[in-house]
């Protein structure tokens, strides 16, 4: 699950091809530098020791004669099943229709650092960004930071065991929209998931106060090392550090268990 959240001063419009059969557009994006399994030993990257690990297995799961895996164009309700049983709190995130669709392209912008205001306004927040203002100037409230608790109680229920088996459940159809991206062969939907968890596992925690700037459209960071980082980083930023570090410790287990499932 990636930290899906509100910003609509981030807009881009990089190269888009149109996607079949579908209202929305897939982008034809580089290739990443590199996956998380290239940044080092991964259980050192992680700073995880494979005893906190469950052993999953690496054999596709079997369904069920009596649960077949949906064709992509019928799988919104069977997603709803799959994800709601692994955490109820992501059930206001679940209302969309395409969610497998809508969700991949999600995973390949934040793997590529991007995100794309078109892609996020299905699952934009209803509660409004608060800045406040003290004898310093503006500042990112703390206040803020609570619009994210939901996402990130909902990410932190998730059973590492359950969450795997999931996405292997679910891969096949992943692959499916993961195709249409046209990476090598020597790429994967895992490498692409690994990688958008590695841009989100590399954020800033940032404890202390966070000084603000109007701008055109909402507000910017002051700093400017903050606002240079690119757009996933600043997200996590906006969710608070609490949230970032739930979001970060779960997706470390998640990760780490991804990359021991790989061959």
């Amino acid at each position: 699950m990636a930290a899906i959240a509100a910003g609509a001063w981030f807009y881009f419009n990089p190269q888009e091809v149109e996607s079949a059969n579908s209202g929305l557009t897939t982008q034809e994006l580089a290739l990443p530098v590199a996956t998380i399994q290239e940044q080092g030993s991964s259980a050192n990257a992680l700073n995880l020791s494979s005893e906190t690990l469950p052993k999953i297995s690496t054999e596709e799961p079997s369904l069920g004669s009596d649960q077949a895996l949906p064709a992509l164009e019928n799988s919104d309700d069977f997603f709803r099943e799959q994800v709601a049983r692994l955490s109820p709190g992501f059930s206001p995130w679940l209302k969309e229709d395409e969610l497998i669709r809508k969700f991949v392209i999600i995973v390949n912008d934040f793997s590529q650092g991007l995100r794309i205001y078109k892609h996020m306004k299905p699952f934009t927040l209803t509660e409004a960004f608060i800045a406040e203002k003290d004898n310093q100037g503006l500042y990112l409230s703390p206040k803020s930071y609570q619009r994210y608790n939901q996402m990130a109680s909902a990410i932190d229920d998730i059973n590492v065991k359950d969450g795997l088996q999931t996405f292997r459940t679910l891969n096949a159809l992943f692959q499916q929209i993961f195709k249409e991206f046209s990476y090598p062969e020597s790429y994967s939907v895992d490498d692409l998931f690994q990688k958008a968890a590695a841009e989100i596992l590399t954020a800033p925690v940032i404890d202390s106060r966070i000084a603000l700037t109007k701008a055109k459209l909402g507000y910017k960071f002051n700093d400017p090392k903050l606002e240079t980082l690119n757009p996933v980083h600043k997200q996590m930023i906006r969710m608070g550090p609490q949230n970032t570090r739930i979001i970060q410790n779960k997706l470390r287990l998640l990760t780490e268990g991804l990359a021991n499932m790989m061959p």
